[in-house]
């Protein structure tokens, strides 16, 4: 199973337009392209304006056939330029694929929390290994369920995690679980040295919030 998502950042001074096409274009992509496609504004977070749209695809060939589709769409195509006036960059894609865990569709997600590092040099079979035992240890303190994914595309060694919370409520009272437990932070401390990189920017925490 893959993570797909695309992440763009609004330009100031149309905020209640730009987030209408956000919106609109998510409807249209997922009607065209035939995946339940969710709209997601970063938050709390760097890069004030940044929005995501992501999708999990069972494989590549679903990935493959649904942007075909899109691509082939004349209707999508023209909404989607008409767009780029509330862009302030350029669009980044990412594709990751997830190792440890799955979405469940049951479950209510409003917030999203998700950090994210680089394997060091040598490491990536180590990292992948100890970053799913980080994911379910993780699980256990938080009551939390923690996906750990890898980085199909963007930087070598990439990997992550990804937690989805019901609300605000259900996000601090996990992060507070977490602090709570040191047995957790010194497993985390003790075990990531040389692991994963340690340049500060090659490891990020974020936060986003759904939109639809």
């Amino acid at each position: 199973m893959y993570l797909f998502s695309r992440r763009a950042r609004l330009a100031p001074g149309n905020t209640r337009a730009a987030m209408a096409w956000a919106t609109d274009i998510t409807e249209k992509a997922s009607q065209v392209g035939g995946l339940p496609l969710s709209l997601y504004a970063q938050v709390f977070s760097p890069m004030v304006g940044t929005i995501v749209w992501s999708t999990f695809v069972p494989d590549l060939a679903a990935l493959e056939a649904a942007t075909d589709k899109l691509n082939a769409d004349d209707g999508f195509i023209s909404q989607s330029d008409a767009g780029t006036k509330f862009v302030l960059a350029d669009e980044d894609d990412s594709l990751l694929q997830v190792v440890y865990g799955e979405p469940d569709a049951n479950r209510p997600v409003e917030y999203v929390g998700t950090v994210q590092s680089v394997c060091a040099t040598g490491n990536l079979t180590k990292g992948l290994e100890l970053g799913v035992e980080i994911a379910q240890r993780a699980e256990k303190t938080a009551g939390i369920p923690t996906m750990f994914v890898a980085g199909t595309t963007g930087a070598y060694g990439m990997v992550g995690w990804v937690s989805g919370y019901a609300d605000i409520k259900e996000f601090e009272t996990a992060q507070q679980k977490l602090a709570a437990d040191t047995k957790f932070g010194e497993f985390v401390d003790k075990s990531v040295r040389g692991v994963y990189s340690e340049e500060p920017a090659a490891t990020s925490q974020l936060m986003y919030r759904r939109i639809v």
